[in-house]
């Protein structure tokens, strides 16, 4: 099985025919969404597609601009298991709305605190203040989505259980590989975070995970089956960790 952790599948001009590709090749599909509302106007074309879930979000740079946002999410969170793209984001266009970010970020987690939810975590230059919510609310087998913070935090994240999504933009930079060369294959997961990343100059569709997988397999120095069955693997953990074990 191979699962795209983290897709803006709602950002395709698209969506359906990326879906159904992405079906023939295997592919399954968290299909991340920014806002409650957007998860609203999507529940039902997700439906209808048998290799897409559709996740529940309140992106930290939208999330402080809406209270009706936080009621939809409220209304809403009953109805999947699957919770991103959630966070915070400190870079400098977005550290103004800090606090907002996390009293929001807060608020999605108190509400999923000690439910069969799987979580797909926004983190950028905010990776140890996301840590330190996630403790505080005893939230466990999160995936933290395109992580680039330190390798000291990074620690932290994989000794609480934690997960990494890797995509294709983290592989291509030597620092990237660096990092990711020192991260256990238990720990990895796959994401496309498209259509924000590109393959080549096209944006990426989850049928390019296979090249992720590739390069992998390189990095670690593992056949590409063992590589595919050993994220398969950390996938069946994340859901025993953090959803009690319930099926995709």
């Amino acid at each position: 099985m191979i699962l795209d952790m983290h897709c803006h599948l709602d950002r395709y001009p698209n969506p359906r025919e990326i879906a159904k590709e992405a079906e023939r090749a295997g592919v399954t599909i968290v299909a991340v969404t920014n806002l409650p509302s957007h998860f609203a106007a999507g529940k039902e074309p997700a439906s209808r597609l048998k290799n897409v879930r559709l996740s529940l979000g309140l992106h930290p740079i939208l999330a402080p601009h809406s209270h009706l946002e936080l009621a939809l999410f409220s209304q809403l969170e009953p109805l999947t298991s699957y919770i991103g793209e959630v966070g915070l984001d400190f870079s400098k266009d977005s550290i103004g709305t800090k606090q907002k970010q996390i009293d929001s970020f807060r608020f999605v987690l108190e509400r999923i605190a000690g439910k069969a939810k799987i979580l797909s975590i926004h983190s950028r230059k905010a990776e140890s203040e996301v840590l330190t919510c996630l403790r505080d609310h005893s939230v466990t087998g999160a995936t933290f989505h395109w992580y680039t913070g330190t390798k000291e935090v990074l620690s932290q994240i994989l000794d609480d259980g934690h997960f990494l999504s890797v995509n294709s933009a983290m592989l291509k930079s030597s620092s990237g590989r660096e990092l990711l060369a020192g991260v256990p294959p238990s720990c990895c997961l796959l994401e496309t975070d498209g259509p924000y990343t590109r393959v080549g100059r096209a944006s990426s569709r989850p049928i390019h995970l296979h090249q992720v997988v590739e390069q992998l397999s390189n990095l670690w120095s593992l056949p590409i089956s063992t590589t595919e069955e050993k994220i398969a693997s950390n996938f069946r953990k994340m859901l025993q960790r953090s959803s009690g074990g319930s099926e995709i």
